[in-house]
C-alpha cells in the first residue's frame, strides 16, 4: 500500500470515521514521500486501526489533538 486511501480502505474504514483518518493524516504527515513511506512501514495501518477502535484521541499527542479537535468542530 502506498496511500492513506488504500490503509483506509483495507481497515474496513467507513463514513465520518475513514474521512476523519484521512484528514488527520494528510494534516500531520501529508508529504506524498511521508505518506508512502508511513503506508509501506505499517504505521498508517496502526493509526487506521486506532481510528476503527475510537482510541485516536488517547493515542495522539498535543499536536495530534489539537488536530482531531480542529477535525470535529
Amino acid at each position: 500500500m502506498k496511500t492513506y486511501e488504500e490503509v483506509a480502505d483495507k481497515a474496513g474504514l467507513k463514513g465520518l470515521t475513514r474521512s476523519r483518518f484521512l484528514v488527520y493524516m494528510s494534516r500531520r504527515w501529508g508529504d506524498l514521500q511521508d505518506e508512502a513511506i508511513k503506508c509501506q512501514v505499517g504505521y498508517a495501518s496502526e493509526w487506521a486501526e486506532r481510528f476503527l477502535s475510537g482510541i485516536e484521541y488517547n493515542c495522539s499527542d498535543n499536536v495530534g489533538q489539537s488536530v482531531l479537535k480542529d477535525i470535529d468542530k
